[in-house]
């Protein structure tokens, strides 16, 4: 099973529906390291990085959560960026991890401009793969994880409903609802228009 060409990682979404979500909006495939949401989602580990990360119950699709997937994919981005480890960042603010950005750099480096620089990349990267042929219908789990229900445990008789936590998620990017596109607006706001 794979989302975008990339197998998935270890987690059974229809019992953390959140996890499928960031599986299908991550901008390589469905990897589990994007966004992180799994220690939230079922490790219980709150990531600092954002202003929120409690997932309520992984096993209901809530779109409000479709926010955090989105603050998470943005904030790790910019881990990757400078090479900070999203293991050891678990452990950190956005607070703690800018002013060491800003001393590597010269950078005035603010909180503000942390969180801006992971929604540019973010949507720069998700720009390369509208250009190669994306769009909504490359944001989808294999069909059994929408379709089959579990036969047992906790999350029995579950399947994932992705349709509104990806509207919920397209609305948090400010991305198209029906092509997945990322929209002028948003683009103009975070300075990238000139690439479309």
């Amino acid at each position: 099973m794979h989302v975008k060409g990339l197998e998935l990682a270890a987690y059974d979404c229809r019992a953390t529906k959140i996890t499928g979500l960031a599986f299908c909006t991550a901008n390589r495939g469905g990897d589990h390291i994007t966004g992180y949401i799994q220690g939230p989602t079922f490790m219980d580990i709150p990531l600092l990085v954002v202003e929120e990360s409690v997932i309520e119950d992984a096993r209901v699709e809530n779109p409000a959560e479709a926010k955090i997937v989105k603050d998470l994919e943005d904030a790790l981005t910019v881990f990757d960026a400078v090479g900070v480890c999203k293991f050891m960042g678990m452990a950190l603010m956005a607070e703690d991890i800018t002013p060491i950005i800003a001393s590597a750099t010269g950078w005035d480096f603010d909180v503000a401009t942390f969180r801006k620089a992971g929604e540019r990349i973010y949507n720069l990267a998700r720009l390369f793969n509208v250009r190669e042929g994306c769009t909504r219908a490359d944001d989808r789990l294999p069909k059994r994880l929408t379709e089959e229900p579990l036969a047992d445990g906790p999350a029995e008789g579950l399947v994932v409903d992705l349709e509104p936590l990806l509207d919920a998620y397209y609305d948090f990017r400010g991305w198209d609802k029906a092509t997945g596109r990322p929209t002028l607006e948003v683009l103009t706001e975070l300075g990238l228009d000139k690439l479309i």
